[in-house]
């Protein structure tokens, strides 16, 4: 952090709930049998640890809000068809989780308005009719009282989004924009469906493992603390950037969500260096291994928070009994293996809708120009082949990822026991420290010729398709075209075998699996390079459907459904 003395004496206060100060550290998390402190009576009841009984007791603590009027907002249902169709089509050429669909589709909207409507005044009410238009929302269950609050939401950020603004230009001042946009949306969307819960949970599997892993220096807790939340966010509530940067905002700054645009102004000393903290934390050097150290953790996680979901009212019993809580696993990671199953053909065909889609759109601009117009004729064998590949390859990773079993089971149940008994702050866990010191000269020795052996993976790997493919008389255009394909389907099957791995804990690595990552890695690595820098931020197909498509067709889903309330009202007035 690069604060100045007083800002890190408030990011201290700020993160007082979330930091103390531990000595414990561990480069692999584990929570074994070992851990579980178990009472005698019958061999049957567990002592629970202080965060579980926390989490059990706020569990069921309904949120007070403001009560619901009894005037809900009303759309079209023939209009809504409509949008939600056309929703259906746009997310599909934007590869996201579906936790994360609603949320972008409020930044989408709040983003398309600002066009015409740059302060952002009275678009709250369009703003929850689109939602409700798209089927985000089931109609009639968002109140007007909705409307106020989201608008003070929106006249709060757009308030500190000018201030913020105030001085700065160029890419800072895109900067601060974006991140305003993100953190708003996010507001906009926790406002409308609230999920405590999941919040909760967040925080109670941050809570016992931060212990685990040791400061990355002498006073840096803090900087520890962060990176643990946001691997935590990234790996078990599949959170974006954007809803990172929410929630460490409510973090750091805890009135965010209380505050309006008059009162404001308190906030302002400090949120600038709040949000150059938290875009610090995000580009963190140290982020991606504790975000993969964090990872393995997380199954016995998951299923916990399902057995706490599906068993709300009895959860303090089941927790607290081995029996049923042996049953309850045994239950949960079943059904969660057999929802794998259906996740796995649905994202897949989602990937599939993705990549046709980009590949009809590449065909028409460059493949088939080039052979009509370069080489004089149109050759059907490379286009046949870029075309039937990516599905194909897509279903062969489908049919033969294989599903965890029994023995993972039985692991995940001994996880569970440990980390629902286990109390970090008292119980001595064998570990091992998270340094992150100078490399011998042997370490840098080999890391140098790993290194370069890695690299020669690339030049084998893509020599190898150009090979194949220069036998088949493919054109350099039809050449690049399908390892673009290859390389982004190679991409997306590894996201699809993440699913399968997501409550995986046994390894069950295959006798050919190395040889596989030799050849495949490098493919991977410049799909993921292809997806996340080349079709997010060039994606054509979005700039046509977000500024060519969307906004003509809102504007008349808008005028057709005020026509709708208007007949409507005239019909009333005969009766």
């Amino acid at each position: 952090m690069h604060n100045t003395d007083n800002h890190k004496e408030e990011d201290n206060s700020h993160s007082d709930k979330s930091i103390e100060k531990q000595e414990h550290s561990l480069e692999h998390i584990s929570f074994g049998e070992n851990h579980a402190q178990v009472k005698s009576e019958n061999g049957i009841s567990l002592t629970l640890s202080k965060y579980t009984e926390a989490l059990i007791k706020g569990w069921n603590v309904p949120l007070h809000g403001s009560m619901s009027s009894p005037n809900k907002i009303s759309v079209s249902q023939t209009v809504s068809f409509a949008a939600f169709l056309y929703e259906k089509m746009r997310n599909a050429v934007e590869f996201r989780e579906e936790n994360l669909i609603r949320r972008a589709a409020v930044e989408r909207i709040l983003k398309r308005r600002m066009i015409l409507n740059e302060n952002g005044r009275g678009i709250a009410e369009v703003l929850i009719k689109e939602m409700l238009w798209a089927r985000y929302y089931e109609n009639n269950t968002i109140g007007e009282e909705k409307i106020i609050e989201i608008q003070t939401i929106i006249d709060k950020y757009f308030f500190l989004r000018n201030e913020l603004n105030s001085g700065r230009k160029g890419k800072e001042h895109e900067k601060i924009n974006k991140f305003i946009l993100e953190v708003l949306s996010c507001e906009i969307q926790e406002n409308l469906s609230p999920d405590h819960k999941r919040q909760a949970f967040t925080n109670y599997v941050y809570q016992i493992i931060r212990h685990f892993i040791a400061p990355f220096g002498k006073e840096l807790e803090l900087e520890r603390d962060l990176q643990v939340y946001i691997a935590v966010e990234r790996t078990f509530a599949h959170s974006d950037n954007p809803l990172i940067r929410y929630n460490l905002l409510k973090i750091m700054i805890p009135e965010i969500t209380k505050i309006t645009w008059k009162t404001a102004d308190k906030i302002l000393p400090d949120l600038y260096h709040v949000y150059d903290d938290i875009e610090i934390a995000l580009a963190h050097p140290y982020g991606d291994k504790i975000r993969n150290i964090v990872r393995k953790e997380i199954p016995a996680f998951l299923i916990l928070r399902d057995i706490f979901e599906n068993n709300s009212h009895n959860i303090a019993n089941i927790i607290s009994d081995e029996v049923k809580l042996k049953f309850k696993v045994d239950e949960t990671c079943r059904r969660r293996y057999d929802e794998s199953k259906s996740r796995l053909r649905t994202t897949a065909v989602r990937s599939f809708i993705y990549i046709l889609l980009t590949k009809v759109f590449l065909a028409l601009l460059i493949e088939i120009p080039y052979d009509i117009y370069i080489l004089k004729e149109i050759s059907y064998l490379p286009i046949a082949v870029n075309i039937i590949f990516p599905p194909s390859f897509m279903a062969l990773i489908v049919l033969t990822v294989t599903i965890p079993g029994d023995d993972n089971t039985r692991r995940i149940y001994q996880l569970i026991k440990g980390i629902v008994t286990t109390d970090p702050d008292v119980t001595e866990i064998s570990k091992t420290a998270f340094v992150m010191g100078k490399r011998k000269a042997r370490s840098i020795i080999f890391q140098t010729t790993f290194s370069l052996i890695y690299l020669l993976t690339y030049v084998f790997s893509f020599g190898s398709i150009i090979y194949v493919l220069s036998l088949l008389k493919f054109s350099m255009v039809s050449q690049g075209v399908f390892i673009f394909f290859m390389t982004l389907v190679s991409f997306f099957a590894f996201r699809v075998i993440q699913i399968t791995q997501e409550f995986q804990v046994v390894n069950r690595e295959g006798f050919l699996s190395p040889i596989a990552d030799f050849f495949f890695l490098p493919i991977i690595r410049v799909g993921q390079w292809l997806s996340g820098e080349i079709l997010v931020k060039f994606n054509f197909l979005i700039f046509v459907f977000d500024f060519i498509i969307e906004m003509p067709f809102k504007a008349i889903v808008e005028v057709f459904d005020e026509w709708v309330h208007f007949v409507k009202l005239k019909k009333e007035e005969i009766i």
